[in-house]
């Protein structure tokens, strides 16, 4: 039996692309902000007693002990097996060139519009910004760019190997 998916296209998948992008803008998954921490409603539970682990790309449930990386997240939001849910996944992730590489695609041009609207953080009301809601949007944004920045250097190191 042949293999469907490399295991740099499954490894890529579950350590690079970031589980709170996953989260807030692939399945859009109800979320709640206390301070600077992110909550989302866990989808086997429902509850909102959940974290992000940006350091180990994982999700968790402490209501119902379940760690999510991104596949499972798909899988359980979306109620669907595997396979179908890394083609989910890679349909949806805007893919470099070096990504490409990784994953043994055809390298195909990204288009900056398309990889920023995935990066910056949707305003969650159609109120004119407030002072606070500007200055939690560019919390956000730096913690995606010093996500960003982690990817790139392990990039960059394992071009290097």
């Amino acid at each position: 039996m042949t293999r469907r998916f490399s295991p740099n296209e499954l490894s890529f998948l579950r350590n690079r692309v970031p589980v709170d992008r996953v989260i807030e803008n692939l399945l859009e998954l109800p979320t709640r902000r206390n301070h600077d921490k992110l909550s989302f409603a866990c989808p086997v539970c429902g509850g909102y007693d959940t974290s992000i682990n940006t350091a180990h790309n994982l999700a968790r449930c402490f209501a119902c002990r379940k760690n999510f990386n991104p596949i499972e997240l798909v899988m359980h939001q979306l109620q669907i097996g595997f396979v179908e849910s890394v083609k989910w996944l890679k349909s949806r992730v805007p893919a470099t060139p070096a990504q490409n590489k990784a994953l043994g695609n055809n390298p195909q041009p990204a288009c900056v519009g398309d990889i920023l609207a995935d990066v910056i953080p949707k305003s969650s009301h159609a109120k004119p910004d407030t002072r606070q809601s500007i200055s939690q949007r560019l919390s956000d944004i730096e913690h995606s760019l010093r996500h960003l920045y982690r990817v790139i250097d392990e990039l960059k190191s394992s071009l290097d190997r």
